[in-house]
């Protein structure tokens, strides 16, 4: 098949949902299909790839979204195509597989994520009246109900059910197909391998070391992971904390300064070969207001570190709680969250949930992944 594959940037080395678009680009070519890229900035990984770079006016933000969608659906309509495959923000395509989610769905978590009821009110004004916010929700409403589009792969259950209350689409227009892992790369044999040394890198001994990623804190709960650490430290619990990922700091480490545990949060900002921080870590934590389905979370299982993390995750769709990790109902309460996390602490219960979180990954490899999409792919075709 000739496919094209959509994307505002495809950068390989950036980990998440490009990450995830390079390496099943690079499995579609082994297969044998002829693939096209087209992203507004891109990094060659294969050359077996076609890429295609689509101009976009980078600001204002507006003009960058418009821009985008205006010129790729030019660009792909001048070539015929079996498949259109596009995972964010464009136009044209026959199959949509929205990464980032349903956008009202999204507004809505977010703006519980402020926690100032004042700042809150005032940037649900500021989204009201925004040109860029209104047009997001005009092309995500047309993304989901355009007659081009044969079929919707939904990257887990929680996106099928907001693509239906929102946008009122026929659930059997709709399939779910979790994001695959590299369970080659995400291995609990990395242990073995760099537990050690990432631990004398970060001047760490065998303390009870608890990963967090994102490059939104806010979002993603930072907050409340700092108040659960709080909760520990009052408990007498000893840890150490990684935050890895970009973000505002400042806040965050005044707050732990408060909660006491400002010594025990290290702050790597972004870092290559992520999987050898999984290696170090005993669990990880992502107590987040809204996410499509996280790369981290399975990453994480897959490298047979247990989880915690929210109804508010796709990803928590492929979580047994109390299994292979635990599902929090509020990203907010930290004293559950805190309770979650001591209960880690146990060695032979976190060694029980390390195992089932790694079986439970491997049910969702990267193969089965492709081939998934590949089926929906002939039955568009056809």
């Amino acid at each position: 098949m000739k496919i094209a594959l959509n994307i505002y940037k495809y950068l390989p080395t950036k980990g998440g949902g490009e990450g995830y678009l390079a390496n099943f680009a690079n499995q579609l070519v082994e297969r044998g299909h002829e693939v096209h890229i087209y992203a507004s900035k891109w990094e060659s990984n294969n050359n077996r790839l076609h890429y295609h770079t689509v101009p976009s006016i980078r600001y204002p933000k507006f003009l960058k979204d418009v821009t985008f969608v205006i010129n790729s659906y030019n660009s792909m309509a001048n070539n015929d195509y079996d498949i259109v495959h596009v995972v964010g923000r464009a136009l044209g395509m026959n199959v949509f597989n929205p990464h980032c989610g349903v956008e009202k769905s999204w507004l809505k978590q977010d703006l519980l994520s402020v926690r100032c009821p004042y700042l809150r009110r005032l940037k649900r004004i500021i989204r009201f009246f925004s040109f860029r916010q209104n047009y997001i929700l005009w092309l995500d409403r047309k993304q989901y109900t355009c007659k081009k589009v044969s079929r919707i792969i939904a990257i887990s259950d929680m996106i099928k059910s907001d693509i239906i209350k929102y946008h009122n689409i026929d659930p059997e227009k709709i399939d779910v197909v979790y994001n695959g892992v590299d369970l080659h790369r995400f291995n609990p044999d990395n242990r073995s391998r760099y537990r050690m040394a990432i631990r004398k890198k970060l001047s760490l001994g065998e303390e009870f070391v608890v990963l967090y990623i994102s490059n939104n804190f806010r979002l993603k709960g930072l907050y409340t992971l700092i108040m659960a650490l709080g909760e520990l430290k009052r408990s007498g619990k000893e840890f150490k904390a990684l935050i890895v990922g970009r973000g505002r700091e400042a806040s965050y480490r005044k707050l732990a300064k408060k909660m006491n545990c400002q010594e025990d949060l290290i702050f790597l900002g972004h870092v290559g070969e992520i999987e050898k921080y999984y290696a170090a870590s005993d669990i990880y934590v992502h107590p987040t207001f809204y996410d499509s389905c996280s790369l981290v979370v399975t990453e994480a299982m897959a490298s047979g570190v247990p989880v915690i993390t929210t109804i508010h995750d796709g990803a928590s769709g492929i979580i047994e709680d109390g299994r292979d990790g635990f599902v929090m109902r509020n990203p907010r309460d930290h004293r559950i969250l805190a309770e979650k996390i001591t209960l880690f602490y146990n060695d032979e219960f976190r060694q029980k949930s390390s195992i089932a979180a790694r079986k439970k990954a491997e049910q969702y490899p990267a193969e089965k992944n492709c081939e998934d999409i590949i089926k929906i792919y002939n039955e568009v075709v056809a």
